[in-house]
């Protein structure tokens, strides 16, 4: 049993680190939430009543204080140690559902909210599967650099293919950011919270927009006429030029609307950019 929220300290979460003699992966890149406020942010955020989807139940510390908010848990862990440490934790929670398996790939329930403190090393897939499924609202503590690609505006440094495809589909909020301490072991990089609430995509076939975010990004300092032509060649380069796109902006000045508009002029050419560009699954990290 643990306290209520309003009481728990950082100090009782770190004697549940040593009760259970527990030795974080770094393969999986595992970092646990030590900063009560962490925990706070997170549940306030949460609507009581709400049916909740968390990606990675640690020990199960987060999901405790989900589910005395919510009507609904369902947790998913890859770690089966940490399973087994978690249904010590919240078995007596009849509210919670512990799921061993890959959140990647695992099947998800229709949910009100997806909740995770997520493992640094799936951010963006764990982001584009999120906007496959549709979540109508989403907490997340991930990396402030991944958290300021989700805010960023058109022409700034860490704008890029992610804030693109993230804000086609979600109102993107930053509500707090945490250093390294808030975290065992410490992270190297600070975490924010941010939040994702689904609005009506800008786009309605996501495999095109991720297919032509993909060409542009590969050179976002690049001018918009150069990576046209260099994938697609003068004949869509007209096309886009008579959609009234400036072809002369660089790619990373191009805001969500204009990328929008140079998918849909670029749709009878999507054939040809998957045979130039190759697979979908590319890295968004490096876009």
């Amino acid at each position: 049993m643990l306290p209520e929220l309003d009481e728990l300290t950082r100090d009782e979460l770190m004697s549940l680190m040593s009760k259970y003699r527990l030795k974080p992966s770094k393969r999986l890149s595992q970092h646990f939430v030590v900063d009560p406020t962490v925990i706070k942010d997170m549940v306030n955020h949460v609507d009581a009543g709400s049916r909740v989807l968390e990606i990675g139940t640690g020990i199960g510390t987060l999901t405790y204080y989900l589910a005395k908010r919510a009507s609904q848990v369902i947790t998913i862990e890859v770690d089966g140690r940490l399973v087994k440490i978690a249904e010590r934790l919240l078995g007596d929670l009849r509210n919670v559902s512990i799921i061993q398996g890959d959140a990647l790939r695992l099947p998800w329930p229709q949910v009100d909210i997806v909740v995770s403190n997520v493992p640094y090393s799936i951010t963006s897939a764990l982001i584009i599967r999120i906007i496959r499924e549709g979540a109508p609202k989403v907490l997340l503590t991930i990396q402030r650099e991944v958290a300021n690609r989700l805010v960023s505006e058109p022409g700034g440094d860490d704008y890029g293919r992610l804030t693109v495809i993230t804000r086609c589909n979600y109102n993107v909020a930053l509500l707090n950011t945490y250093t390294p301490e808030a975290f065992y072991p410490s992270p190297e990089v600070y975490s924010s919270l941010v939040m994702m609430v689904r609005r009506e995509p800008c786009y309605q076939n996501l495999e095109e927009l991720e297919l032509v975010t993909n060409m542009l990004f590969r050179h976002r300092n690049r001018v918009l006429r150069w990576v046209l032509n260099k994938y697609l060649g003068s004949e869509a380069l007209n096309d886009v030029v008579k959609g009234g796109i400036d072809v002369g902006l660089r790619v990373r000045q191009l805001g969500v609307d204009d990328i929008v508009s140079i998918t849909k002029i670029l749709r009878p050419y999507m054939g040809r950019l998957k045979t130039v560009i190759g697979t979908l699954n590319i890295d968004y990290d490096t876009h």
